[in-house]
């Protein structure tokens, strides 16, 4: 994969991001589907256009009514070289060589000095990846990688010879060969011995349409034509006559929804969390705090999370697919630190309220989805979802929820301040039903860790929250009852496991990640499908998961079925 370098960009609020491009082209502008949107009247829908090759990228103003200028001086086309500061409206961009993927991102945060370092040294990032090119994604139980399909043969099978090598005793040694045909490509089987599939249909040559999931032994092989950005809008393309626009219901990840207190927002305000955490403080049958819209700027927690902000889904599902709040379109924000079948039985009646027409789809990000799941399966939301979109999904759980819960603090060097945070998730009944419910662990005899039915790791009076995620997890199940695809992020350094070291009283003494570039940098690949769902997989983290474009792209298809 081509990297082009990476583009660090200031807001005029002063929040950071950093774009790595691997698109040939990128686009910037106020729409919803460019590549890098900036939500400022200064800035035309489409403003300026990158184009990166081998030699480097080049900034070309695309006729904006305010200018593109780069270190100050007004362009119209020029070669960017490293350090040079591209000026849009009132934001800036910093361009920069190509860099190697940063740890699991644990700080040390003794003072609020630290603290302010940590917070503007720490943008949300987002991958640029190439879209226009068509494209495989192959997801085995190993690992998940990306394919272009630039050749006119490429061959799948067993033998280390084959172009897409599946590691499975169901695949033949040559299997499979995909051929461009026309504009097109289809699939020819080799007369292999369990067959090609696509869906429930065995093949033996077929051609391939946009998103067709191609299964060879245990390994799926997702096909992407490449789009290009006019194609991610239904604005004056109307629908065709067999499609219909569903009602959608959009539910954020941790951390991701407003809370008030009255007129006065507690939250977002990491400043705030780090210097009085008791003001976010849990306790069940409190109403002081109330959820009140879906968050609407960057957020960092360091050492817990990054989270673009969801204003920019909303935008394009309003913007670009015609959606309007209220009608066809309903935000859901819940108390993401109290129990998520609390959060579930709210869901159902927001929805209920609601009384718009069966079947709604859900898009939900993060631990959004556990919501999602439990009132589909649990809660009869059944019977009014008729599809469920699940992004970056932590199915069953996540290990790098397993550092949020280390309550000494001689366990991992998170500092004095980063202490506070610890103390305060320790409180929420969520983070634990984040807790990976597979075996992820050992202790320093080998023994494999059951970090859900085991609680004996953790301090007993933490023990009655642990057993309760166990619980909802059981409820739960490990299916969906309504048709669902999960799309998750590959391919970037990933907390995928835990060493820990256990002292003589069995509690945990000592904890030490292990990280493998398998996974979003927070789920891994592992936990991120479900049994019998459909996938999307693709190269981005899991705090921007829900902005990406070939996202944008795949719930154009989803939200118009």
């Amino acid at each position: 994969m081509d990297e082009f370098g990476r583009l660090i960009a200031v807001l005029p609020d002063g929040q950071t991001r950093e774009f790595s491009l691997s698109k040939t082209e990128a686009s910037i502008g106020r729409s919803a589907t460019s590549d890098i949107t900036l939500h400022d009247p200064k800035v035309s829908r489409a403003h300026t256009r990158l184009e990166c090759g081998p030699e480097g990228c080049l900034v070309v103003d695309l006729g904006s009514a305010n200018g593109t200028r780069v270190n100050g001086m007004p362009v119209d086309r020029v070669r960017l070289a490293p350090g040079d500061v591209i000026s849009i409206g009132g934001s800036s961009l910093r361009y920069e060589p190509a860099c190697a993927a940063d740890d699991c991102g644990l700080t040390r945060i003794d003072s609020e000095g630290d603290l302010e370092t940590t917070l503007m040294s720490s943008p949300v990032e987002m991958y640029l990846e190439e879209t226009s090119v068509p494209r495989l994604a192959v997801h085995t139980s190993k690992r998940t990688w990306g394919v272009p399909l630039l050749a006119d043969v490429v061959t799948i099978g067993r033998h280390p010879s084959n172009d897409i090598v599946i590691e499975s005793g169901k695949a033949s040694r040559y299997h499979a060969r995909i051929e461009r045909s026309g504009v097109g490509f289809s699939i020819q089987d080799l007369n292999s011995d369990n067959g090609t599939w696509i869906g429930p249909e065995r093949v033996s040559r077929r051609t391939l349409a946009d998103h067709d999931t191609i299964r060879i032994g245990s390994g799926r092989l997702f096909f992407k034509a490449g789009f290009v950005e006019e194609e991610l809008t239904l604005v004056d393309r109307p629908l065709g006559r067999r499609s219909v626009k569903h009602p959608v219901v959009v539910l954020p990840g941790f951390f991701g929804s407003n809370l008030y207190a009255g007129s006065e927002k507690f939250w977002p305000n990491p400043r705030q969390l780090f210097k009085n955490p008791h003001l976010l403080k849990y306790q069940e049958g409190d109403k002081t705090l109330v959820p009140k819209g879906l968050v609407d700027e960057v957020v960092v927690v360091p050492n817990v999370m990054k989270l673009e902000q969801y204003g920019g889904l909303i935008d394009y599902l309003e913007e670009s697919l015609g959606y309007e709040r209220g009608k066809d379109l309903l935000e859901f924000p819940y108390d993401f630190r109290q129990d998520n079948r609390i959060s579930a039985r709210q869901l159902g009646r927001a929805i209920e309220e609601w009384g718009v027409k069966a079947p709604i789809t859900i898009i939900a990000h993060s631990m959004g989805t556990l919501v999602s799941r439990y009132y589909v399966n649990r809660l009869g939301g059944h019977r009014v979802v008729g599809r469920m979109v699940l992004l970056g999904g932590p199915h069953l759980g996540s290990p790098k929820a397993i550092l949020n819960t280390a309550v000494s603090a001689g366990l991992l060097p998170f500092g004095l301040l980063g202490e506070r945070i610890r103390e305060l998730l320790l409180g929420f009944p969520s983070t634990y039903q984040l807790l990976p419910a597979y075996p992820c662990g050992v202790d320093q005899h080998g023994k494999s860790i059951d970090w859900l039915n085991d609680p004996t790791w953790l301090p007993e009076k933490y023990a009655p929250m642990v057993r309760n995620a166990a619980e909802m997890r059981r409820e739960m199940g490990a299916h969906s009852l309504v048709p669902t695809i999960c799309i998750f992020g590959y391919g970037l350094k990933t907390c995928t496991g835990i060493r820990m070291e256990r002292d003589r009283s069995g509690l945990c003494a000592k904890l030490e990640p292990v990280l493998d570039s398998a996974g979003d940098t927070t789920v891994p690949e592992s936990s991120a499908t479900l049994d019998g769902a459909e996938i999307h997989p693709i190269r981005q983290f899991h705090g921007t998961l829900h902005v990406d474009s070939d996202v944008k792209k795949r719930l154009k298809v989803e939200l118009t079925r």
